[in-house]
């Protein structure tokens, strides 16, 4: 009989009892739930109550539980250049094996990037998904790729107006600029 029973945590917190010291039985787990935090950076991430999907097969090994799948949510941000509005449906891989305690791995020096503790009843997804979804983020989000951004001198948006100028005085001549402003006009006679 399998225990599939959530608890009352955190959505990524999957009961694995189960299949848990059992190799060679899969679980197959797709599910939907709002995002309990933030996912991502101040320029654009999964915010929280965003509706997040998660579909992924449990493995049972020898050492623990293999992940593998996907995470799916949509993330807002703004445009890096413009600061327009930026929405992008994220698509993460996710994989990893979570390690009964007292595993023994055959290269003990180096920690290996995808293997995660695990209590033996509750695997906390909490970790794998937040680092799939900020790996699949843009450091710099755009609105399109070929954004012009702001004017660096008024602020107006490039892209409504791509003609958009201003004369550019040369600061050692601005002076000169003021005196020839000042001046009244002269007319020489030849």
């Amino acid at each position: 009989m399998s225990h599939t029973k959530r608890h009352q945590g955190s959505p990524y917190e999957i009961p694995a009892r189960d299949i848990v010291g059992r190799p060679g039985t899969q679980r197959v787990l797709s599910e939907q739930f709002p995002a309990p935090a933030v996912l991502g950076t101040d320029m654009i991430g999964v915010a929280a109550g965003t509706e997040v999907s998660l579909d992924l097969s449990l493995d049972s090994v020898q050492d623990g539980i293999w992940i593998s799948g996907t995470v799916t949510a949509q993330a807002v941000g703004e445009c890096g250049r413009c600061l327009d509005e930026v929405r992008l449906t994220v698509v993460a891989p996710i994989q990893g094996l979570f390690e009964l305690p007292g595993a023994e791995r055959e290269d003990e020096e180096e920690e290996p990037e995808d293997v995660y503790e695990f209590d033996g009843e509750t695997l906390d997804l909490t970790e794998v998904v937040r680092d799939a979804v900020a790996d699949q983020l843009p450091f710099t989000p755009l609105c399109d790729p070929d954004c012009p951004g702001l004017c660096d001198q008024c602020g107006a948006r490039l892209a409504d107006d791509p003609g958009h100028t201003h004369e550019k005085i040369d600061p050692r001549w601005s002076a000169l600029e003021a005196l020839k402003a000042d001046a009244p006009s002269e007319k020489k006679e030849s």
